[in-house]
């Protein structure tokens, strides 16, 4: 049988290779030396391919090349060279004579998958591509030549080409699950969402009761940013499977992180009631609940998990929560311990029992949670910050200088750390290093109306640098317009420049929108008296004395004029 396909074989290219052209007239002496050459080439071409088929490369060699002297113009003679060069890893010889044989016959499609293989084996990637491409543009349905394709486009990263691949295949083989899914997975791969999405739609045209293919639709227009078409196609999922996790965690995160708490609480008390178990199904409504401010229903939901044997610290952390907004400090005491013990590397634990200590006056206490906080957690700036704010509401400036310091080292746009330790200079008489302060902390954060306000604030209170002030001043009310602090921080500093008029105008805004302020209204009074609108500026200094009595400028302002 084996020899029978062989005889086969090369019939078929005996046939192709050695007949005249049709038309061509030539005469009987040229016809019998062409028949003498041509019978001389197959003779050594046959021996040859004997002689590859018994794996004899080398020996194949010489008779093609014997056939080669009969008849130079056979593009076959040359693939058959080069087959030979190649299984003996001779790759340029081989390259050469695939060269030859394309002068000689520019659409052979065996010489370009020689060629292909020959720059594949040489891991000249590029060219391998250029002639496995050509193979495709000859023969449409070469299969390996696209596999090949695929690899190397995989390995010289170009997912674009690779894509366009799986497009000429769908034009060939026609539109299928089996080839889009591919090119999907091509386009997410490479980020380009807009056509993965362009794609997903016709394999759900194909198929519209896969919910794989929704799940996959919903991660991708979240990659869009549009999000309300993404809920869709999570819910798309859940109409088919209410119980997958993946869509049901997807909608659940959506919704909290758009603070749809009522979406996340629809979602999930159904879901509960198929699987009681689910932690974070019942956390999530928990904390929903504690969100909406309705901590009864918080409780309830937590209240199974309210015991020692839980491990999850999201119980006690929730519950502990709900306990500070009750002012219950013992509860939240209890809870947030809890947190710790389980997780001692716990940042909110640590946190939310400091802030239950300073709610309920116990700075000491709160003091003593941050420095433990600081040696279990030494990289936290926010810790650092609260342990500096800690520090500074129980007026020991010098000591918190350190923690603010640490805080902005370790996150340089920490505003609680940037905001605070100009003050605690300040009080400690240390203007130049707060001003330094400031300077590094607008740099780093240039748009924080906060830091613009405060050290425009000080400026003026300073007298100095006033229209630097006002600059800052006039763009923290920029960034937060209703911001009473900031318009009356605004007025104060005109009235620092003597524009009376603009100080009364920015000052009587600040009022409109906290007129309970003993500093504001103060203000109010030190803007009239400048007006000489004497009566007046008194009516407001004692609306200011009205809310702190103990103001002895304020008082002497009263007495004195």
């Amino acid at each position: 049988m084996k020899n029978l396909i062989i005889t086969f074989v090369i019939s078929s290219v005996l046939m192709n290779l050695f007949s005249c052209s049709a038309g061509k007239e030539i005469t009987v002496a040229e016809k019998n030396e062409k028949e003498k050459v041509s019978f001389k080439a197959r003779e050594y071409y046959l021996n040859g391919l004997f002689l590859q088929s018994e794996e004899r490369f080398s020996d194949a060699l010489v008779q093609f090349h014997k056939a080669q002297i009969f008849d130079t113009t056979s593009a076959t003679i040359h693939n058959s060279l080069a087959e030979n060069y190649i299984k003996l890893n001779e790759f340029e010889p081989a390259i050469y004579h695939l060269k030859k044989a394309l002068r000689i016959d520019s659409l052979n499609t065996d010489t370009y998958r020689l060629l292909a293989e020959s720059y594949f084996r040489q891991r000249n990637d590029q060219e391998s591509i250029r002639a496995y491409s050509k193979v495709l543009e000859l023969d449409p349905y070469d299969d390996n030549a696209r596999n090949f394709l695929f690899f190397l486009y995989d390995k010289t990263n170009q997912p674009e080409a690779k894509a366009d691949l799986y497009r000429d295949m769908i034009e060939v083989y026609g539109k299928s699950e089996t080839l889009l899914q591919p090119l999907i997975e091509t386009y997410i791969k490479d980020e380009n969402y807009e056509q993965a999405l362009y794609y997903l739609d016709q394999i759900i045209e194909i198929d519209s009761t896969n919910k794989a293919h929704y799940l996959t639709k919903g991660a991708i227009l979240e990659n869009l940013s549009k999000k309300e078409e993404a809920i869709q196609a999570y819910k798309k999922v859940l109409e088919f499977a209410p119980d997958d996790l993946n869509a049901t965690r997807k909608l659940g995160a959506m919704y909290r992180s758009a603070n749809q708490y009522q979406d996340v609480i629809d979602l999930y008390i159904p879901f509960l009631e198929r699987n009681p178990d689910d932690l974070v199904a019942r956390l999530s409504v928990a904390e929903s609940y504690y969100f909406l401010e309705d901590f009864d229903k918080t409780k309830e939901f937590l209240s199974p998990l309210d015991n020692d044997s839980t491990d999850a610290w999201g119980v006690f952390d929730l519950l502990g929560r709900v306990a500070l907004e009750q002012d219950d400090y013992t509860g939240a005491v209890r809870y947030f311990n809890k947190v710790i013990k389980l997780d001692d590397l716990n940042r909110f634990g640590w946190l939310f029992l400091g802030f239950t200590y300073s709610d309920k006056g116990d700075l000491a206490q709160a003091e003593k949670t941050y420095r433990d906080a600081v040696v279990k957690i030494p990289k936290d700036a926010t810790l650092w910050a609260w342990l500096g704010i800690t520090l500074q509401q129980q007026d020991k400036f010098a000591e918190s200088i350190e923690p603010y310091q640490k805080a902005i080292l370790l996150d340089p746009k920490n505003i609680n750390a940037l905001s605070s330790l100009p003050v605690v200079l300040e009080e400690l008489d240390m203007f130049t290093q707060s001003d330094s302060v400031y300077e590094v902390a607008i740099s780093n954060v240039p748009d924080n109306a906060l830091l613009l306000n405060n050290f425009a604030y000080s400026l003026s209170e300073r007298d100095i640098r006033l229209d630097d002030a006002l600059e800052m001043s006039e763009k923290a009310i920029q960034l937060e317009p209703d911001n009473a602090a900031y318009l009356d921080t605004y007025g104060w500093i005109f009235y620092k420049k003597e524009n009376y008029e603009m100080a009364e105008k920015y000052i009587l805004k600040s009022l409109e929108k906290r007129p309970k302020s003993a500093v504001v209204l103060d203000h109010m009074g030190d803007v009239y008296f400048k007006m000489n609108q004497i009566e007046t500026a008194k009516k407001y200094w004692k609306m200011s004395i009205e809310i702190q009595p103990d103001n002895q400028s304020v008082l002497d302002k009263i007495a004195n004029n």
